[in-house]
C-alpha cells in the first residue's frame, strides 16, 4: 500500500505525500525506478529533484557522475513535451467508481452485461493513475481471458462466455475482492492531491 501511495504522490507532485509514503515503508525504487519514471513522465521537476535527493536509483539513465542539479536537468530532458501531457484529468472518477461498484457487487463480467465493456480501457487507465496496481492486474488477467472470444465472436460471444465460465470468473471476482487496495479510497486520495496541486498552480 505504501508503494501505491508513493506512486500516487509522484503523479500529483506532492513532496509531503512522498515523504509520508517513504516513512510508511515505500521503496523509492520499486518496480525498477517506477516512482522516478512516473515523476519524469508527469514533467514535474520538483518531484524528480525530491526523488533524486532522497536517493532514487538513476543508473538506468546512464548519467555518469553529474551533480544533483545537472542530473535533474538531464532527467527532465527525457520528459515528454507539455503538448504530449494531457491537460484534462486522465482519471474519469465517475467511471472508476461505477466500474469498481459493478465489479464488487456482481463480478468482472457485469460491465459487459450492462453493454459498457468498451469502457474497460478507460477504467484500466484510471486504476493505473490512482496506483491500484493489484486491482489492475486482476482486471487485465480477466480481459486477456475474454479477448480471444471478443475478437472471434464479438459481444454476443462474450455474453455466452460469461455464462459458460461463470465458476472460473467467480474466482477472478474473489481475486478482485481479496486485493487489499480499495480503488474508492485511492481515488479519493488522488483527487485530494490533484486538487491541492491545481490550487497551488
Amino acid at each position: 500500500m505504501a508503494n501505491a501511495q508513493l506512486e500516487l504522490a509522484c503523479k500529483v507532485g506532492s513532496r509531503e505525500a512522498i515523504l509520508e509514503a517513504i516513512e510508511d515503508g515505500a521503496d523509492i525504487n520499486f518496480g525498477g525506478s517506477s516512482p522516478l519514471i512516473t515523476a519524469i513522465l508527469a514533467g514535474d521537476r520538483a518531484t524528480v529533484a525530491t526523488l533524486v535527493e532522497l536517493g532514487a536509483d538513476v543508473s538506468c539513465f546512464e548519467l555518469g557522475t553529474l551533480k544533483p542539479d545537472a542530473m535533474v536537468d538531464a532527467l527532465m530532458r527525457t520528459a515528454p513535451s507539455q503538448e504530449e501531457v494531457p491537460e484534462q484529468d486522465p482519471v474519469d472518477a465517475k467511471l472508476v467508481r461505477a466500474f469498481d461498484r459493478m465489479i464488487r457487487n456482481k463480478g468482472l463480467g457485469e460491465p459487459f452485461k450492462k453493454n459498457r465493456g468498451a469502457e474497460y480501457p478507460a477504467f484500466c487507465d484510471g486504476l493505473k493513475w490512482i496506483a491500484a496496481e493489484d486491482c489492475l492486474a486482476v482486471v487485465k488477467a480477466f480481459l486477456e481471458e475474454i479477448e480471444p472470444v471478443r475478437t472471434a465472436e464479438g459481444d454476443a460471444g462474450i455474453h455466452a462466455f460469461l455464462k459458460e465460465q461463470s465458476e472460473t470468473l467467480e474466482g477472478r471476482h474473489q481475486d478482485y475482492l481479496a486485493v487489499s487496495e480499495l480503488p474508492g479510497e485511492l481515488l479519493k486520495d488522488y483527487l485530494k492531491e490533484r486538487k491541492k496541486l491545481m490550487g497551488a498552480s
